[in-house]
C-alpha cells in the first residue's frame, strides 16, 4: 500500500518481534519458549484477556537491559514502519519500565536517538511518554522528572494502564505538566476496567486530554458517542488489539464500522503490532474490506491523524502535502 501513512497509537516497547526477543534472549541465555510461552514460534494472540497479553509485553520487554538492547529494538521499529510507508509515528514510550530494570536515563535517550535514526530521515518518530495509571502519582511524578531531563524527540505525555485502578483525579498535575512543557496529552480510556464509558467522560471532563486512545466503549452510550461526534474529539482506534484481548468477538463486531458511519474522528492504529499479530497496513486493509472505503477515504484518515498529532505546524504541512500528492497520483 503506497498511501503515506500516519500513526499515533504504537508502542515501541510492544514492537519486540519474536525474532527480536529471540535475539535479545540469546544474549542472556534465556529460554525463549519458556519466557514468551510462544505459540509454533509466535505469540499466543489471541489471550485469554489483558492480564494475558500484558504478561507476554512484560516478558518481552525483559530482554532489554542494555542500551545496545534497546538501540537494537527502537531500529527494528524504525525499519518496520518504513516498510510499510509509514512517513510519521507517534509511538508510546514507556520509559520507567526500562529505567526499573537498570538503565540509566542519558543512556537510554541516547539509545533511543541512535536507533530511530536507522531507518534515516524521512521516516519521522516522535515520542509520547507514558505512565502506567496503576502506579499512581508517583509514577507520573517520576516520568515528568524523565521528559524534562531528556535529550530526544519528545512530542507528547500519554497516561495508560487499566482504568479505574487510580482515580484520574490523581493525574492532573500530570495533564498539566504536558500543557506547561508545550507537549500534546493522551490517555488510554474507554478499553479496560469496570466503567469504561465514565472513564472516557471524566477523561475528557477532568483531564481535558487532546486525544483518546481506543475509546471504544463509546458505542455502548448513545450520548457519548454523540458529544465525540460533537466535539470531533480524535480517537486512536486499534481493531486488531480489541479483538486479540477480548473486547470484541470480532473485527466485524468492532465498533469502528459504526464510529466511521457516525462520524466519529476515528484514525486507525496497531497499537502492539507483533503481539497482535497485524500492522498498520493490515488494519487499514481491514477498514476497506469492512466499511467499503474509497482510496480518497483512506487518505482522509491519514490526514485527520496528520490533524490530531503532536508534531510541529511545519511537519503537519509538510505531511499533508506527501499525502495530498499522493492522492493526485492516485487519480491520473
Amino acid at each position: 500500500m503506497s498511501l503515506p501513512k500516519v500513526e499515533l497509537h504504537v508502542h515501541l516497547n510492544g514492537s519486540i518481534s519474536e525474532a527480536t526477543a529471540a535475539t535479545l534472549a540469546r544474549r542472556y541465555g534465556e529460554d525463549l519458549e519458556q519466557t514468551l510461552r510462544l505459540v509454533d514460534g509466535r505469540y499466543p494472540c489471541p489471550y485469554p484477556d489483558f492480564d494475558g497479553f500484558l504478561a507476554a509485553y512484560l516478558a518481552a520487554n525483559s530482554f532489554v537491559r542494555e542500551p545496545d538492547d534497546l538501540e537494537f529494538v527502537a531500529a527494528e521499529f524504525v525499519r518496520a514502519q518504513a516498510a510499510q510507508n509509514i512517513v510519521y509515528s507517534e509511538a508510546i514510550f514507556t520509559a520507567m519500565i526500562y529505567v526499573r530494570q537498570g538503565l540509566q536515563p542519558r543512556e537510554m535517550w541516547a539509545a533511543l536517538r541512535r536507533g530511530l535514526a536507522a531507518a534515516g530521515p524521512e521516516v519521522r518518530v516522535g515520542l509520547v511518554v507514558d505512565a502506567i495509571r496503576s502506579f499512581g502519582r508517583a509514577e507520573a511524578e517520576a516520568t515528568v522528572q524523565l521528559v524534562e531531563e531528556a535529550d530526544a524527540p519528545i512530542v507528547g505525555l500519554c497516561l495508560t494502564g487499566i482504568e479505574g485502578d487510580v482515580p484520574v483525579e490523581e493525574f492532573v498535575e500530570f495533564r498539566a505538566a504536558a500543557r506547561r512543557l508545550g507537549l500534546g496529552f493522551t490517555v488510554h480510556a474507554g478499553e479496560t476496567g469496570p466503567n469504561p464509558v465514565e472513564s472516557m467522560i471524566e477523561t475528557l471532563d477532568i483531564l481535558q486530554t487532546d486525544r483518546i486512545g481506543h475509546g471504544v466503549a463509546a458505542i455502548r452510550d448513545p450520548v457519548l458517542l454523540e458529544r465525540l461526534v460533537r466535539d470531533q474529539v480524535p480517537l486512536e482506534v486499534c481493531p486488531s488489539s480489541n479483538v486479540g484481548v477480548g473486547l470484541f468477538p470480532s473485527l466485524e463486531e468492532h465498533p469502528f464500522i459504526a464510529f466511521w458511519q457516525a462520524g466519529v474522528n476515528q484514525t486507525i492504529s496497531s497499537d502492539d503490532p507483533p503481539l497482535f499479530r497485524t500492522t498498520l497496513t493490515d488494519e487499514l486493509r481491514h477498514f476497506v474490506r469492512l466499511t467499503g472505503a474509497s482510496r480518497e477515504d483512506l487518505a482522509e484518515l491519514q490526514r485527520r491523524a496528520v490533524r490530531a498529532c503532536f508534531a510541529s505546524n511545519d511537519t503537519k504541512a509538510q505531511l499533508l502535502t506527501r499525502i495530498d500528492a499522493w492522492t493526485a497520483a492516485a487519480a491520473n
